[in-house]
C-alpha cells in the first residue's frame, strides 16, 4: 500500500470515527422529551377579545421530574349569556401564549383521565344582625357544598371568615384551610350569627391577634372586602390551587368614605393570580348605590371573573351545589404546554373566545413553581 493510500485510509477512518461519536453524543444530548402528547406550537397569534365579559382564572405548576412541562389549573367559566359552562378546546376557543408565542396545548377536563385539580375555597360570611334569617341555612349549606365538591374530582380545602358581627367591618371569626368535616365542626359549635364568630385551628391565636390589628384600620360598616383581604394575607393558600372566594351578604359594601376599603381601589390592586370572588346576595338589589358609601357587592365578582347568585332574604331553598361558582369549579380544566425556559420569568396570557363570551388574563412576571 502506498503512503498516499495509507493517508487516505487514515483520513476515512478518522471521519467515520468522528461521525460515530457525534451521532452517539447527539443521542445523549437530545433524549426523547416525554412531552410527545403535547402538540407543537401552531404559530400565529391568539384572537383578540371583543366582548370582554369573562376573565380566565388560573394557577401554574411545573411537573416534578419534567420541569419543561407546565400545568395550568384553569377554573371553569360560565358563559354569562348562555349560563352554560364553556367547554375549553385547545387553540379553538382556548389559547395560551408564553412571551408572545402561541403554545401548543393539551386540554383535559377535571376527572377526565383521572385528572384531579386543586381548589382552595374561602367562604366570607357577613354575620351582622341583618343576616340572622340566613345564618343557620348558610352554614348548613356550606357544609354540604364542601362535601359535594370533595366528591366531584376536586382536591378541595375550605376555610371561612366571619365579619361584621357588631355591624362593623372587623373580622370576628376565622378557620384557616381544612377539610369539609373539620369546617363542619367549626360551624356547628354554635347557632345563628355566632356560627362564624371565634377563631379555630392551630393558628387560631395568630389569626385572632391579626384580626384585632387588621380591623382597627377599617372604617364603615359591613364590608366583605375586609374578610377577603384578611384571608388573602393570612391563610395558607396552596401553590397551584385555584383560589376561590364565596361571599355571603345582604348588605352593600360599605367603606365609610375610606377608599382603601372601597371596591374600585380593591379591584385596581387585585391580580388574576389572587383568584375569583363569587357573590351570594340576599337582599334588595334596587336600593340606592353610592360610591364609597353603599356599593354593589357583586361588583367584586364582575371585576375578578366571578359569578353572582341572588337569593331570598331567608335563604330558604338555598342549594350551593347549584350555584354558578359550583359549575365553574366542576368544569375546571388542566392545560399543559412545554415552556421555553422552566426557570425564567415569563408573561403568560390566557385567552378564551366563543361567540358569546370572551376575555383574557395576563400573568406578568411569573415564575413557574
Amino acid at each position: 500500500m502506498t503512503k498516499k493510500q495509507i493517508a487516505i485510509l487514515l483520513l476515512l477512518l478518522s471521519f467515520f470515527t468522528l461521525n460515530g461519536c457525534i451521532t452517539e453524543e447527539d443521542d445523549t444530548i437530545d433524549p426523547p422529551s416525554g412531552n410527545t402528547d403535547i402538540p407543537t406550537d401552531p404559530g400565529g397569534t391568539a384572537p383578540t377579545p371583543v366582548i370582554n365579559n369573562v376573565i380566565p382564572s388560573a394557577q401554574f405548576t411545573k411537573v416534578t421530574g419534567n420541569e419543561n412541562r407546565i400545568q395550568i389549573n384553569l377554573l371553569g367559566i360560565i358563559d354569562p349569556v348562555t349560563n352554560q359552562a364553556i367547554n375549553f378546546v385547545a387553540n379553538q376557543n382556548t389559547f395560551v401564549t408564553e412571551d408572545g408565542i402561541l403554545q401548543g396545548i393539551k386540554v383535559t377536563k377535571v376527572s377526565g383521565g383521572g385528572t384531579t385539580l386543586r381548589a382552595d375555597i374561602c367562604f366570607v360570611v357577613d354575620n351582622s344582625g341583618s343576616m340572622g334569617e340566613e345564618a343557620d341555612s348558610v352554614a348548613r349549606k356550606i357544609i354540604a357544598f364542601s362535601s359535594f365538591l370533595q366528591a366531584s374530582g376536586l382536591d378541595v380545602r375550605v376555610s371561612v371568615v366571619g365579619h361584621g358581627y357588631n355591624s362593623d367591618s372587623k373580622v370576628y371569626g376565622a378557620r384557616n384551610f381544612t377539610d369539609a368535616t373539620t369546617l363542619s365542626g367549626y360551624l356547628n359549635r354554635r347557632t345563628g350569627l355566632e356560627r362564624t364568630v371565634g377563631f379555630s385551628g392551630s393558628d387560631s391565636a395568630q389569626l385572632q391577634s391579626a384580626a384585632n390589628l387588621f380591623g382597627n384600620q377599617s372604617q364603615g360598616d359591613e364590608n366583605s372586602i375586609i374578610g377577603i383581604k384578611f384571608a388573602d394575607s393570612l391563610f395558607t393558600w396552596r401553590s397551584g390551587a385555584n383560589r376561590v372566594y364565596v361571599i355571603f351578604t345582604d348588605e352593600p359594601t360599605q367603606p365609610g368614605g375610606n377608599s382603601f376599603w372601597a371596591t374600585q381601589d380593591f379591584l385596581s390592586k387585585w391580580s388574576v393570580a389572587k383568584g375569583t370572588i363569587h357573590t351570594v346576595y340576599s337582599s334588595d338589589t334596587t336600593r340606592t348605590w353610592v360610591a364609597l358609601q353603599n356599593e354593589r357587592p357583586w361588583d367584586l365578582s364582575k371585576g375578578t371573573g366571578g359569578t353572582t347568585k341572588f337569593i331570598p332574604a331567608t335563604a330558604v331553598g338555598l342549594d350551593l351545589t347549584t350555584l354558578p361558582v359550583t359549575g365553574a369549579l366542576v368544569n375546571s380544566y388542566l392545560i399543559e404546554f412545554v415552556t421555553s425556559n422552566p426557570t425564567g420569568v415569563h408573561t403568560v396570557v390566557i385567552t378564551v373566545k366563543t361567540t358569546t363570551a370572551d376575555g383574557k388574563a395576563e400573568f406578568i412576571g411569573i415564575r413557574y413553581q
